[in-house]
């Protein structure tokens, strides 16, 4: 799926032009036609950029639930501790980036129901870090307002937390040498390795998972149960495991 050539230009001056707002109403979207999606597109397989090109297994769900909606797509990149702000700002409908539901993110958001439940796993530069109780001492890096962040942040040993804006970022410190470890979803183990092939990095053992789903405005029930109704029917005719199997070899959805 396209995106606009100006990535970043065009996502930072919509953000600075956002403020408090109501959501669309879902007679005003089925008007337009057009669903707005917001994502951080650096999150592989569920979502990455290729140049001018958006692609993964929520892009994939997205564009198949907006189609049983009568629905096209318009993708709007943002930063990914951005996603919340653009949805309460009504400057898009929807917004994706394997978020995590949690009862924090909750407060500011409403989600949809799960479209997949992951685990969650440590990944490091050397095998002889093979647990989290062994970063004591260490350098973690962790991407801003993401689940992960204020897991590291609780660990009761000390450690130096390094947060930065993005998955690229967190992957830069990583093969750099900048950061000892991080924490990502086990599921992106395959594409990590195929997009940055001489890089040496383990993943540990899964910790934990957690159910992820469409982030939509708190006010926007309508929206949320068309959605969810959409993507049970995909859960339900097949064509869920397919986009699953596609990205992640497996059937992701939640048991």
């Amino acid at each position: 799926m396209k995106t606009p050539r100006l990535f970043t230009t065009l996502t930072l001056a919509t953000l600075a032009l956002t403020s408090a707002a109501q959501a669309r109403s879902l007679n005003d979207i089925l008007k337009d036609g057009t669903l707005r999606v917001a994502t951080a597109a650096d999150i592989p397989p569920f979502g990455f950029a290729s140049g001018t090109t958006v692609t993964g297994f929520e892009v994939d769900l997205i564009t198949a639930v907006a189609a049983d909606m009568g629905l096209k797509v318009k993708l709007v990149p943002a930063p990914i501790d951005q996603l919340s702000k653009l949805l309460n700002s009504d400057a898009v409908d929807v917004a994706m980036s394997a978020q995590a539901i949690t009862s924090t993110r909750e407060n500011r958001v409403d989600f949809t129901t799960p479209t997949s439940c992951s685990a969650v796993s440590m990944v490091s530069t050397s095998p002889k870090l093979k647990t989290h109780t062994d970063l004591a001492g260490k350098t973690i890096v962790v991407g801003s307002g993401s689940i992960m962040q204020s897991f590291v942040q609780k660990l009761p040993f000390d450690k130096k937390v390094s947060v930065v804006p993005t998955s690229q970022d967190v992957m830069f410190s990583m093969i750099s040498g900048q950061a000892d470890a991080t924490f990502m979803y086990s599921a992106m183990q395959p594409a990590i390795k195929q997009m940055f092939p001489k890089a040496t990095l383990y993943f540990g053992p899964e910790l934990w998972s957690v159910p992820q789903g469409l982030m939509i405005h708190e006010d926007a029930t309508a929206l949320r149960l068309r959605l969810n109704a959409g993507i049970q029917r995909l859960l339900g005719n097949g064509k869920y495991a397919t986009i699953s199997t596609k990205y992640f070899g497996k059937d992701v959805r939640c048991k």
